[in-house]
């Protein structure tokens, strides 16, 4: 048996939530997979997974093995990333997480000129909201909007982005625009819920900073809901000027007070306290450094 490719498999397997998953993503036969599970729990003596008509699920004994398994291959990950080093050719697998709609509407580009300018790298984009577990997911880079508050991560700052206030014509022409910032109190408002329940519209500077607590209609869970949501004309909302950039050339949002919000969006670069990141991970934060600088 093949200790450490059956605890890839069993890994996989996990991770995908079924066999046949597994091994369509693994590029092998649903069989193959089944026979290093089958050989991981005969070599174990005891049972990893509940098999039913809906999926897998992990036993207590699974899970608790599973938090081993990935740290042995993390292990042995970074052993082959330092042993190769020196030769600085980036390849292999590349695991990446980063918020939903981040890299699309014309953005995606980033994503392409990478795999075009290293093919020897196998990369894999996990689009998600949440904020995912660098070392248990065995994710080597998380592009998030907020800078991570647990000190075993290095989070690498890319840009920095201004806000736009928008609305949607048809939210104007019912409910007219507000003349001040003040106004905006008698306005319904859409609200990005994944950074503050309460949140707080900073405009100016100075003397002349006023910070104004919206009139929530509704609390969106991403700034790409917002957005969305105030084109329905549902609202005004505050978003990242990078998202809401070609619906106010499109006509479908109109931007309020261009300059005067004060708050701005940083995307960061996370990846995990490793001593040495493997050299397609360096590649691929060097990359977005410099393709991400075209988005402000």
């Amino acid at each position: 048996m093949d200790r450490l490719l059956c605890m890839e498999a069993f890994v996989r397997v996990s991770d995908a939530g079924g066999f046949s998953q597994a091994a369509r993503r693994w590029g092998c036969s649903k069989a193959v997979v089944s026979k290093y599970i089958s050989q991981l729990e005969e070599g174990l003596d005891v049972q990893l997974f509940q098999r039913s008509t809906r999926g897998v699920t992990l036993t207590a004994a699974g899970d608790a093995h599973l938090a081993r398994c990935r740290r042995i291959l993390t292990l042995i990950e970074e052993a082959d990333a330092e042993a190769r080093k020196d030769s600085g050719e980036p390849r292999g697998p590349l695991r990446v997480s980063a918020p939903h709609g981040l890299f699309s509407g014309g953005r995606e580009a980033v994503i392409a000129s990478f795999v075009s300018r290293f093919p020897d790298v196998a990369l894999t984009l996990t689009p998600t909201n949440r904020l995912v577990d660098l070392a248990n997911e065995r994710v080597d880079v998380a592009v998030r909007v907020t800078a991570p508050r647990d000190s075993s991560l290095i989070a690498r700052k890319l840009i920095s982005m201004p806000f736009s206030l928008v609305a949607s014509p048809g939210y104007l022409a019912e409910f007219g625009q507000p003349s001040t910032p003040e106004a905006l109190a008698e306005h319904w408002c859409v609200t990005d819920g994944g950074h503050s329940e309460r949140p707080t519209w900073v405009f100016g500077a100075g003397q002349g900073r006023t910070e104004v607590r919206p009139r929530v209609r509704v609390m969106a869970g991403s700034p790409f809901l917002a957005r969305d949501l105030a084109i329905r004309g549902h609202g005004l909302a505050v978003c990242p000027h990078i998202l809401v950039v070609d619906a106010i050339l499109a006509g479908t949002l109109v931007e309020l007070w261009p300059g005067l919000l004060a708050t701005r969006w940083g995307i960061y670069a996370v990846t995990s306290q490793r001593r040495h990141l493997p050299a397609r991970a360096r590649a691929f934060l060097a990359h977005l450094k410099q393709e991400v600088s075209s988005w402000v």
